[in-house]
């Protein structure tokens, strides 16, 4: 009798065999295993390499989990929607502050000119 957990780790298996680089394949076997949390998974895969191939990761995982998982994957599953998920959030966010920093004018500084004793402050030949 194949036990809860081992049911799992086939399943990770399946859902993560063949993702590169290896370092963001293990760091979604730790977060589907229930060990990371999708947030900091998705930190420590940008870190390890760029946006375009932690996307693709992901992309391929959820993919996976919606073609070829089993019943008995739910937990599994529910994992990778949940990746999926705080992903989508995290890109919609990124996406909404560059839109706000290229959007928005920056207000204009009123002039001040500089007082005495101050760095630009015109010396008076006295």
């Amino acid at each position: 009798m194949t036990t809860r957990a081992g049911l799992e780790a086939e399943a990770i298996i399946r859902l993560t065999d063949g993702i590169e680089p290896r370092e963001v394949r293990a760091i979604l076997v730790q977060c589907l295993a229930g060990d990371l949390a999708p947030s900091d998974a998705i930190g420590r895969m940008l870190a390890e390499s760029g946006a375009a191939t932690v996307r693709l990761a992901i992309d391929d995982v959820t993919h996976r989990a919606a073609t070829i998982s089993r019943a008995s994957d739910m937990l599994v599953q529910d994992r990778v929607d949940e990746l999926t998920q705080v992903f989508v959030e995290m890109v919609a966010a990124i996406k909404e502050i560059n839109e706000g920093t290229t959007t928005r004018p920056r207000p204009e500084l009123p002039f001040r000119p500089p007082e005495s004793g101050e760095p630009g402050a015109a010396h008076s030949a006295e």
